[in-house]
């Protein structure tokens, strides 16, 4: 079964899905501790969004 992500809008598996949701929540978050005035309904930045993933993923955050 999938979902649609509230938080990013892609298609997600039911087997990830808690695992893709608390990643994207962990990532909100890093935003908003490096940028207090955004807020989460607001459209943020494909590409600022892509650099605080490369950020995680390579470990540096």
């Amino acid at each position: 079964m999938k979902y649609k992500c509230q938080i990013c809008e892609r298609e997600i598996d039911e087997f990830v899905s808690l695992t893709h949701i608390k990643s994207e929540e962990y990532l909100m978050g890093l935003i908003r501790k490096d940028h207090p005035e955004w807020d989460k309904h607001d459209k943020t930045c494909e590409k600022c969004i892509d650099y605080y993933r490369k950020l995680v993923k390579e470990g540096e955050i």
